[in-house]
């Protein structure tokens, strides 16, 4: 039997927790506008030098949204092997659940990419498929590379990966099922309340914080020439320009913002963000002080468009 359940391009990718959450809700939460009331912030962490969007939980799905029911299970290691496991999630996938749980991903890229490292790399994983006769579960994510894929994982390589760590005494996993009773819709207040502030943020030189704008002063200011710059943070920031200009585009639309020339100015932010992507992907690969130079030259830019940006913005209230 097989059964492989619904999976979507997640638009909004930079992080997994948030990935795996939009290969199921895509369509949905932009079709609605639902998505577009949430991921206005991104934040600067000093403690780790990297960028998110402000709140982000890196295991949760959409914190606090109500839009997954959610089980826990948690099986005693002892009572573990490798078809009680396989089998609760083939249950879970005929059930039109989603599994989670954290595994070795080096056991997972060994066996893809015939690799041997031997250190655990404990990290998220996803399954939305399986096919019995294959003995094969259907998964997605970063696996050795900065690109988002799919892969079919054998059913002895899954249960070696999740049952990494007897020390804990259990194999636990988490999983999401859609609810078909949730209500998609955007809050147009939030929206403008939260864009009012990301403005407020990026215009007012007396506010100095590590949201926003002052995020991504802070990350490139903080960068050292000839150390590898982390590349899902820069994603981070190309992709927020791009479910801005999303954004306001759905704004505009529905009534709810002036156009003037505000989606020109947008597209040439998204532009001038992708450019920066591609700087840093060139940069990480040859460490040269000239490209470092020509990149921190294109983040000034980047921010100079987004303060153009922000200045058009008007709401129709």
């Amino acid at each position: 039997m097989k059964k492989v359940l619904k999976n979507l391009e997640p638009a909004i990718r930079a992080y997994l927790g948030d990935a795996f959450c939009f290969s199921i809700i895509n369509d949905l939460a932009f079709d609605t506008g639902w998505v577009y009331d949430k991921y206005i912030h991104i934040e600067y962490t000093p403690s780790d030098g990297q960028i998110k969007y402000s709140d982000y939980d890196y295991y949760d799905f959409v914190p606090d949204q109500g839009v997954f029911i959610k089980s826990y299970i948690e099986y005693p290691y002892s009572y573990c092997n490798q078809k009680i496991i396989c089998s609760q999630i083939m249950q879970m996938i005929d059930n039109d659940e989603y599994f989670f749980a954290l595994w070795d991903e080096s056991v997972i890229t060994n066996y893809l990419f015939q690799e041997e490292e031997e250190v655990i790399y404990e990290h998220g994983c996803f399954v939305y498929g399986y096919d019995s006769e294959k003995e094969q579960f259907y998964t997605q994510g970063y696996f050795g590379s900065d690109k988002w894929d799919k892969y079919t994982i054998p059913y002895d390589v899954f249960y070696k990966a999740i049952s990494y760590s007897p020390e804990k005494g259990e194999i636990a996993f988490i999983g999401y099922k859609l609810r078909n009773d949730y209500e998609w819709k955007p809050d147009y207040k939030k929206i403008q309340k939260e864009l009012e502030l990301y403005r407020k943020r990026a215009l007012m030189s007396d506010i100095i914080d590590y949201y926003d704008s002052n995020a991504v002063v802070k990350f490139f200011t903080n960068l050292t020439m000839g150390e590898t710059i982390h590349y899902p943070s820069v994603y981070c920031i190309y992709e927020h320009k791009t479910l801005f200009e999303k954004r306001i585009a759905y704004l505009i639309q529905q009534g709810h913002m002036e156009k003037n020339n505000i989606l020109e100015l947008m597209a040439e932010l998204r532009k001038q963000s992708r450019k920066v992507l591609l700087l840093v992907i060139r940069y990480n690969s040859s460490m040269e002080k000239e490209m470092f130079n020509i990149l921190c030259e294109e983040v000034k830019k980047m921010l100079e468009w987004e303060r153009k940006l922000l200045s058009k913005m008007k709401f129709i209230n």
